[in-house]
């Protein structure tokens, strides 16, 4: 069978430096792909996506909220000339009986184990509306994805290919409150195998990997083969919830660690804490911040600029508190009657979808953008992500030396 995997565009943030990660997920849903299938991939956020072919199957990927609009009407277009699609991702799990309206079949969680299945059964023409696993997939069962689907240019940033994104575990017992991943991949936490992982790293040609795992603080132990996996591999990577103690940050930077993502809520002493070891070592900082909880006033926009410029990060991402459906943040909020609308489109981590507690919308819409610009102000954000760039490349200047 012709199978086309489809991931929809979403929209950027309106003050982010554009570039493409490329779509691992429906990379991992090739690799799960039996022998003797034509499989293709259209990334809508890399080129258009040609909507006037026949396939014999469509597989659409709906990982964010704010991408789901666009799915339902990529997979209405594909139904209306008969051609069966399937739903799937975190974002089609969480609004389960909506994408049912959209699609021959809904796959609920992860497709390992199922995609097989859904295949065969399209084949004989005996499609299910649901297919959903008893548990989770272990870690041995989730397959290395089809990168060779992914290795077109427009994953590169001004000609230079920026990061290939690699998995090596699932699951994430922290459990942030406004996070969805707790309950579409679990709380347990499930490595994969490490010397899968090991040749997956070996097999890219790309020195800069960003390890897309949620937490790797979770398991120590993992934590410690993964980057000793990364160090055989010569490669450097960037990745977000790294143990930030002075050994694990010193084995992290020893092993290629370019930078870290860390997200801020408050003004904590911890994230200065943990921002200080990974400088010490070398490691640069990327803030991933969140505005909008209810303890946030109209002042934090500037109290938070002021502690991350003293916190010196090297780059700070700025979004609007967001209730994705399939959290309790969503429920809760829904229950209290304080969702403004449901247009998933809007559900962007940038505009504001919600009545905050100490502020209007509005306030916290346009003290969000001006945080951007404050903190990137007499710094812009091309020149702090280049010279974070040039750490990595050949001749580059370090980390140390740029400091200076």
């Amino acid at each position: 069978m012709r199978v086309k995997l489809v991931y929809p565009a979403w929209p950027r943030l309106r003050q982010q430096t554009p570039f493409i990660l490329p779509p691992l997920g429906l990379a991992v849903v090739a690799g799960l792909t039996p022998p003797g299938h034509e499989v293709s991939l259209a990334d809508e956020n890399a080129r258009p996506v040609d909507l006037d072919d026949h396939p014999d199957i469509v597989g659409i990927g709906a990982m964010l909220t704010c991408q789901l609009k666009r799915a339902f009407e990529i997979a209405d277009r594909y139904r209306a000339k008969g051609v069966p699609v399937v739903l799937g991702g975190v974002a089609a799990t969480c609004v389960a009986d909506e994408a049912r309206l959209h699609a021959d079949a809904v796959v609920l969680g992860e497709a390992e184990g199922l995609w097989p299945r859904i295949l065969a059964d399209v084949s004989q023409g005996k499609l299910s509306a649901v297919y959903q696993r008893k548990e989770f997939a272990s870690g041995l069962e989730i397959p290395s994805p089809r990168r060779d689907l992914l290795a077109g240019d427009e994953y590169s940033y001004r000609g230079l290919r920026m990061v290939d994104l690699v998995e090596t575990a699932r699951g994430c017992g922290l459990g942030c409150f406004p996070c969805v991943v707790g309950g579409f991949s679990g709380r347990g936490f499930r490595p994969r195998d490490l010397g899968a992982v090991a040749a997956e790293l070996a097999a890219i040609p790309n020195d800069r990997i960003y390890v897309v795992d949620n937490a790797l603080q979770q398991d120590e132990t993992h934590e410690r083969a993964v980057f000793s996996a990364l160090k055989a591999a010569g490669k450097r990577w960037v990745g977000h919830c790294v143990s930030a103690s002075p050994e694990l940050a010193l084995l992290a930077a020893d092993c290629g660690c370019w930078y870290v993502y860390q997200a801020v809520v408050s003004l904590s002493d911890e994230f200065r804490r943990k921002a200080a070891v990974f400088h010490d070592h070398g490691i640069g900082v990327e803030a991933t911040v969140l505005l909008g909880v209810d303890s946030h006033g109209p002042d934090i926009f500037r109290r938070m600029v002021d502690y991350l410029l003293e916190a010196d990060v090297e780059i700070a991402e700025f979004t609007v508190q967001t209730p994705f459906p399939g959290t309790r943040l969503f429920d809760e909020l829904k229950a209290a009657g304080r969702l403004l609308h449901q247009d998933w489109s809007r559900y962007n981590a940038d505009e504001v979808v919600f009545q905050p507690a100490r502020m209007t919308p509005q306030q916290l819409e346009e003290g969000c953008q001006w945080a951007w610009r404050e903190f990137y102000g007499s710094d812009p954000q091309r020149a702090r992500m280049a010279r974070l760039l040039r750490r990595v490349l050949p001749g580059g200047t370090g980390y140390g030396e740029e400091r200076v």
